[in-house]
């Protein structure tokens, strides 16, 4: 049996208190050897994981793996979208949205033994506007907490809980036209996957293959009402909250009162344009589970 070409695509700053250069002696020593060919690449700067990308699918590489977090998957994923190049993923980041959705290992060891017997599954793809995305986007309060927490020094769960409480107080819900209605929402989450990361499920009904996206509204609420809405995100009952509002479509279109911030898979963007059009792609990205 011939081997396999593998790469591993490495953002040295994501996961500041992971060793790497132990993660990379474990790819030597725990890879299957005689199924896998691997090479080991750093990334250099922002964009650089998407190029690397592009160069392993134009190559027919079968395989790249993204050791980062959910930017850095988001950046070799939208550059094999259509591509016969199947997407793994070693998780370093703080939040491990899309891995955690495919029941990848938080361990790299656990993750080199799972690659050694991996299998590849097709996703979806969704769109905000032409910007992919895997697990989930969205406007309003989580996409101005993404934007808040992108420029602090600290990472992790419990730093992205305070930004949210500290920003709470002053935050002005979204003015928007969404679904034929007006609205004056806290947030507008729109999922491909189930969460946003940390095990935080947003859309908790939602599916990565059945072709649909799943949209959770969550109307404005008082404080007290919060940590029960909290309790909801992780236990997979959000849908039911009284704040919410669940839909399921192939396409959206959300209109708001001046441009847009937003995020997706984490990563906050200020857009040029005050409109939204969300939409699908159904199996269209090759990933090893």
């Amino acid at each position: 049996m011939s081997k396999q070409e593998i790469w591993f695509v490495v953002n040295p700053f994501s996961g500041r208190k992971k060793n790497h250069q132990a993660i990379v002696d474990l790819i030597e020593a725990r890879l299957d050897k005689k199924k896998y060919q691997a090479r080991v690449i750093p990334t250099k700067a922002a964009g650089h994981a998407t190029e690397l990308a592009y160069e392993a699918s134009e190559k027919k590489v079968p395989y790249i793996v993204a050791m980062g977090g959910d930017g850095t998957v988001n950046e070799i994923a939208k550059a094999l979208i259509g591509s016969k190049t199947a997407l793994g993923i070693m998780p370093m980041g703080s939040g491990n949205g899309l891995a955690r959705e495919l029941g990848i290992p938080m361990k790299p060891k656990e993750v080199i033994e799972k690659l050694n017997t991996a299998s590849v599954q097709q996703i979806d793809t969704c769109y905000v506007n032409d910007i992919p995305f895997f697990c989930t986007a969205g406007v309003g309060f989580d996409a101005h907490c993404a934007d808040v927490f992108s420029k602090l020094k600290g990472r992790g769960l419990l730093n992205y809980v305070r930004v949210g409480l500290q920003e709470f107080w002053a935050y002005k819900p979204l003015k928007c036209s969404f679904g034929g209605n007006n609205y004056e929402a806290f947030s507008i989450t729109f999922g491909n996957a189930r969460q946003f990361g940390n095990n935080a499920f947003i859309t908790p009904i939602a599916s990565i293959t059945d072709g649909f996206i799943d949209c959770t509204l969550l109307n404005p609420m008082p404080l007290w009402e919060v940590p029960f809405v909290i309790t909801k995100l992780f236990n997979k009952t959000i849908h039911e909250s009284s704040y919410a509002e669940v839909y399921r479509s192939t396409q959206f279109k959300l209109k708001g009162s001046e441009k847009l911030l937003i995020h997706y898979d984490g990563e906050p963007l200020r857009l040029d344009t005050d409109e939204l059009k969300i939409s699908i792609r159904e199996k269209s990205l090759r990933v090893m589970i």
